[in-house]
């Protein structure tokens, strides 16, 4: 009987032991993974906005005659393929702004204001700018609003 006892009280304070080390150590290790889960989503949402960023940049070493953004260009095919290609940009400006403008960790923070200089610097070429108020009609009103406060264009969706 005493050995049996021995035995019950030893199972008694391994259960204890598993719960007061397991469970805390089972919630650090989910906590960690959840972390881990959510960098690799950051990452892959940077890596696939940059990737559809550097296949427009590699669009216009492809065709320089595309890459005039200061003046009207003369050629009607050329003009319509800078206008395709702007779309091209807003829809991806649209896309970083939908996933990254209103986060609020640093690293979204981060990734949303290395888009912002993109949309910024694009915003100050006068052919992009021009084709904007065309550009904006069915995209998303909020989007449209924040391009409309930070061109100074009274834009609609």
């Amino acid at each position: 009987m005493l050995e049996s006892l021995s035995f019950l009280t030893t199972m008694e304070l391994l259960s204890y032991v598993a719960t007061v080390v397991g469970i805390p150590m089972a919630i650090v290790i989910f906590i960690i993974q959840e972390h881990k889960e959510r960098e690799s989503e950051q990452e892959e949402i940077y890596d696939k906005l940059m990737d559809h960023y550097s296949r427009i940049q590699e669009k216009l070493f492809e065709h320089p005659e595309l890459d005039q953004h200061d003046i009207p260009l003369d050629d009607a095919e050329a003009a319509r393929r800078q206008l395709i290609l702007y779309e091209m940009l807003v829809s991806l400006f649209e896309r970083a702004f939908i996933l990254l403008q209103g986060e609020t960790a640093p690293s979204y923070r981060r990734m949303w204001n290395s888009w912002l200089d993109y949309i910024e610097i694009w915003c100050e070429r006068p052919n992009f700018r021009a084709a904007l108020p065309r550009l904006m009609l069915r995209e998303d009103a909020a989007f449209v609003a924040f391009m409309a406060k930070t061109t100074g264009l009274p834009l609609k969706p």
